[in-house]
Formats: structure tokens, sequence, C-alpha cells
């Protein structure tokens, strides 16, 4: 028996899976850490807490079987957060998260020197102060000592796979979302690099997706309980390895992660560039990603949950019986901003339509099906630039309910699939070394052993009906909509 390891290096935790060559999951292990906010607007973390984490969790992942059987580890990280580190690759500060927003005014710079549109064309992405362009620009103006002596300047994937291998190497996912990257050429853009102060040998090396990184040095197998003969191979963005995870591999495809945000990623054969900013990169199945946030999603639910002190369970019972009695309710779901394709940060949320007679699982389908108008309004984003939706690969904690994932289906007109596994940021990465490593065949092949996407069934014909009404209702009475 052969095994990889899929390790996934997240915001509030690291998870590994162990999976058999026959696609089987044979151990997962999880630890948690902190992430840092000591004022507003500014989050970090500790390097070490996410070594500290992957070996964790390798180790209780692989309790019980031979050593000697693991063959390969990819990785899925995090993406755009931000750390120096010195010559030895020890840091030399704490990590400056994505969700980190002190670099206002070097995005300002950025945007002033090099225009927002050509930054955006070369990364894929806009400029923003929770990039990494922006967060070294940022050390330079207000960290000098600590600019100063960096060797280099790296993000999760880099960290990890350096303190696995002893090498410094990125993918280019997540080398775009540092956004000194042009996705054209796949190499670190110099003009982008002139204005921040720094030049490619501060930075680690590109290689795609897949490529061997090096094996396990003595140090790293020793304190994850593995041998030296374990293959590293080059992973990618977490959401990229969700895509691989879920089945979403093919051109036409699309991935709809759905958890505090909802994610929608999918496949196109050239590099998709929008007015409303969907962020293109480089699939690792081929072809190109187009990736865009519904920053008030599932939030959202579990916010209103929090307030009428209910069970998602229980929700999901009484939703269902709702459709007539909420027929006429909206609720526009903006508790965290308007999100794309609205792109309006200021954006609050609202309820039309409500009296006396709704109680407050009326109030509740109301808000699961505001999410799927803003999916679908997403998905017509797509749609009106030549990327027709075919498949929606759903993952995450909408995925679980039957209820909301039939009204995405229904709002949508798209095919549903929902995989038999969750944790498909780490089966990605998994795929990604057995792929590499030879134990599957190609990610289609190795995604259907593993996570075994089923369609979900959308029959009732009336429903498409109901919801293109309610759609319509919607957008008539949403500011965003006129």
């Amino acid at each position: 028996m052969r095994y990889v390891i899929g390790l996934d290096i997240g915001t509030t935790g690291t998870k590994a899976l162990l999976i058999e060559e026959n696609g089987t999951v044979a151990g997962e292990g999880y630890k948690e850490y902190d992430l840092l906010s000591p004022a507003p607007g500014i989050f970090e973390q500790d390097a070490e807490d996410w070594w500290d984490a992957a070996k964790y969790a390798v180790r209780k992942a692989t309790e019980g079987i031979d050593k000697k059987e693991v063959a390969a580890i990819g990785l899925s990280t995090q993406g755009a957060s931000c750390l120096a580190v010195d010559e030895n690759f020890k840091p030399l500060c704490r990590v400056i998260s994505w969700m980190d927003s002190r670099a206002k005014e070097e995005a300002d710079i950025i945007a002033e020197k090099l225009g927002g549109e050509s930054v955006y064309k070369k990364s894929g992405w806009r400029v923003s102060p929770t990039l990494d362009a922006e967060k070294v620009l940022w050390m330079k103006r207000n960290n000098k000592d600590v600019f100063k002596k960096a060797a280099s300047f790296v993000s999760t994937i880099e960290y990890i796979n350096f303190k696995l291998t002893g090498e410094n190497v990125i993918d280019p996912t997540n080398a775009a979302i540092r956004q000194m990257l042009d996705i054209r050429t796949g190499k670190w853009d110099k003009e982008i690099l002139d204005v921040i102060g720094i030049d490619e040998k501060r930075l680690p090396t590109v290689e795609k997706t897949g490529a061997k990184v090096g094996n396990l040095t003595a140090k790293a197998a020793d304190e994850l309980g593995l041998t030296s003969d374990v293959a590293v191979y080059n992973g990618a963005h977490d959401q990229y390895c969700a895509s691989l995870g879920s089945g979403a591999t093919e051109i036409g495809d699309m991935l709809l992660a759905t958890g505090t945000t909802w994610v929608t990623l999918g496949i196109t054969s050239e590099p998709l560039y929008t007015e409303s900013f969907i962020a293109p990169g480089i699939h690792p199945a081929g072809g190109y990603g187009a990736m865009a946030s519904l920053v008030s999603a599932g939030s959202a639910l579990k916010w209103y949950k929090n307030i009428i002190d209910g069970d998602f369970k229980t929700i999901d019972k009484e939703v269902e019986k709702r459709k007539d009695s909420a027929k006429t309710l909206l609720f526009y779901p903006y508790l965290a901003g308007a999100g794309f394709p609205h792109n309006s940060p200021e954006g609050k949320a609202e309820i039309k339509g409500l009296e006396m007679r709704h109680d407050k699982y009326d109030i509740a389908r109301a808000l699961m099906e505001g999410v799927c108008f803003e999916a679908k309004a997403a998905l017509d984003e797509f749609d009106k630039h030549n990327m027709p939706v075919k498949r929606l690969m759903m993952t995450g904690g909408a995925a679980k309910s039957v209820v909301w994932s039939a009204m995405v289906g229904y709002i949508s007109g798209c095919e549903i699939w929902r995989t038999s596994q969750s944790e498909n940021c780490c089966i990605g990465a998994a795929l990604i070394a057995g792929v590499n490593c030879g134990i599957f065949g190609n990610y289609k092949e190795g995604c259907g052993l593993i996570s075994q996407p089923v369609k979900l069934e959308t029959p009732d014909e009336e429903m498409y009906g109901y919801y293109k009404e309610k759609l319509e209702l919607y957008r008539q009475n949403g500011r965003y909509y006129k």
C-alpha cells in the first residue's frame, strides 16, 4: 500500500489527510492556531505555529501505518500572508495575514505609479492593501530594520516548502496573489519590484504546480515522523486545490466553495479580465482559473443562526416549508458589504417585504435565497464574458444542505455536484502529490476515487419558474441592480 498526504495550511489551523492509493482516506489530523489582531485592521500570525501544527497534523494522520509507505506530500495554502525571513529562513517579524489592511497608503502609491489596470492585467489581482506587494512596501516604509535585514519575502507555501525540503519555492497561483508575478510570463515583474524597492533575488523561485520541490530533509522527516524518501510536490493556493478536490478540472466547470465567504472559481482557456475584477490565474489542471468572492454569504446565515439561537439542521427543516409564505420576502445579505460583482464594501444588508405574518424561518429562507441570487449575479458576470458555466461543484457548509444546494441549482440553472468528502483543499493537495508521483493517472481519475462527486437532482420544474420570478423581484428592488 502506498499513501500520499494532503496538507492544508489555513488561516485558523492546519489539516492533514492521509490517502491510500485506492482513494480511501486512511487518517487525518488537525491543529488550530491563533490569528492575532492587536489593533483594528491588523491581523498577524506566528509562522512557527504553521509548522508546529503541520508536524502535529501529519503525525496524527499517519498513526498506525508503516511510514515507509508514504510516498509524497502536497500543499494547499492560504494566499497573500506575508513574512520577512533572514538568510537562515528565520522569521524576522510576525506574518502579516491576508486579512490585514494596514497597507492602504502603499496600495495608493502602487496604483498611482503603475496604474491599477496595469497591475491587474499583470498579476490578475486588483491593487489592494491585503496583498503582498503592498505589504512589502509597507515594511520598507514603516519597518525599515526588518526590510533591510530580510533575505527573502515569502508567503505560506514557501515557508512550509522550505521547512520540508530546504528549498524556497512558490507556485504560480500563490505567486500571482502576491501581486508581484506577471501571470502571462510566469516571472516576477521587474516594474512592480522596482516600485517596491526589491529585486527577485529576495523572492522565492517560481515552479509550476506539481513540480518536485525535493525530498524531506533528515530534520523534517524526524519531526514529522516520516522518512527522507518522501517527495514534496509544489502545491497551490487553497481555492485552486479545492477546485481539484471537488472535481472542477475541465473548461466550463466551476467550484462554488461555500464557506464563510462563497468563492467561485471557474476554468477558462484564456485569462479572463473584467471590469468587475474577476481574478485570473494559472490552473493546475490546465488552462486558467477565474476567481471571485461573495463576502456576505455563509457568514450571513451563521450570523442569523446565532441571532435566533438556532441550529442549521432545524433551519434547514423549517425553511423547506416556507416557499409560499416567504414568496415576496427579500433579504439582501450585505452584512460585510456588497461583494462581487458589485464591489461596494460600504453596502448594507436590507430586508424588504417583511410583514407581521412572517416568522424567523421565513426570514432565514429569504436570506438563503438572497445569497443564491448574489451567486447568480456572479455567475452571470462570467457568462457575460463568454464563460458559460455548465457544472457547479459545491463544497463547504451549504453543500451539506440539500435545500440550499437545490436553491443554487434552481436559481442558477446549472448542474449541482457535491462530493462525499468535505476536506477538498487537502484532497486537492493530495491529488497534486499523487498525480505527480504516479499513484493517480490524472486529477479527474484521482478525484473520482477520493471525492466521488455526485450530481444533485433538481427535478421540480415548477421551482425554476418560481425562482425566475423571485429573482426578477429581487433585482427590481435591489439598489445594486439599478
